[in-house]
């Protein structure tokens, strides 16, 4: 799935009902969803993000960019939130101007003509900056994933192959679909890393693991999917600077209500 090497799947308290629920997925012994198992895992491990869920708006942090990004670093927020609005921020500006001018304003330049894997690896190392271990990892293959999914480009990919179809991508599905890709690969590796380790304890066939590794993922699409579009209906993405405390907002706005979105599949507990 291009993340690390699973991680042991946490023991005793709310881990037991996941753990429970995984094991009758699994055999097909109960009426156990993929969005219960997620729901589940999320309440279990306190959010989506490694660290902490939700982070005082006001509280410093990790900026994504220069200029206008820098009131993002002020504003704080959590590492997801910073993340998707940078990200977000990047995607607005490449689809108006150019790729050089969106990596300056996210803080990286002089990677013109430099091919498309290294670009993108730097825009993945740069939007997860001030993270460590685990929770760099699972983000950087998140953004890494979400850009390459919007290229769609094969071969020896270029900076100007990149830039095209960067700009292809976002003229027919915005930066909300940008948004979407990352949320997505993010929450996705979030919920898999971690119960990666049970599910291959529970069988060793290869096809039942692949078949439940395809519907956590496709749960998580499905939902992300359902969020964006009920934000894209009340109008969270229109006329927004990303780079301000305003678009920080949005992106937590948008972290925080997926959250609980998928906590509630796990309710009861």
């Amino acid at each position: 799935m291009g993340t690390s090497k699973s991680m042991p799947t946490p023991k005793g308290g709310k881990w037991t009902r996941v753990k429970r629920e995984i094991s009758s997925y699994v055999s097909g012994s109960g009426n156990i969803s993929p969005q219960q198992i997620i729901g589940s895992t999320i309440i279990a491990s306190g959010g989506l993000s490694l660290r902490s869920t939700k982070e005082n708006l006001g509280r410093s942090g990790g900026g994504v960019g220069k200029t206008g990004g820098r009131r993002a670093q002020n504003a704080g927020g959590s590492p997801l939130g910073r993340a998707a609005s940078g990200l977000a921020g990047f995607g607005t500006t490449l689809g108006a101007r150019d790729l050089s001018q969106a990596l300056n304003l996210i803080g990286i330049d002089d990677m013109r003509g430099k091919p498309a894997g290294e670009v993108i690896s730097k825009i993945a190392d740069h939007l997860s900056k001030g993270l460590h271990g685990l929770e760099q990892d699972l983000m950087r293959n998140a953004i890494i994933q979400a850009i390459l999914n919007a290229a769609e480009i094969a071969g020896d990919p270029t900076y100007e192959n990149l830039e095209a179809s960067l700009q292809a991508f976002l003229s027919r599905d915005g930066v909300e679909g940008l948004i979407e890709l990352f949320l997505t690969q993010y929450i996705f590796y979030r919920i898999w890393h971690i119960i990666e380790d049970h599910v291959n304890k529970r069988t060793d066939n290869q096809g039942d693991i692949s078949n439940m590794e395809v519907a956590v993922e496709q749960a998580c699409r499905s939902n992300v999917h359902d969020e964006v579009e009920y934000q894209k209906k009340v109008g969270s993405f229109d006329n927004l600077d990303w780079f301000g405390v305003d678009g920080l907002q949005v992106a937590e706005t948008i972290v925080s209500d997926l959250e609980d979105r998928l906590r509630a599949y796990g309710a009861g507990q």
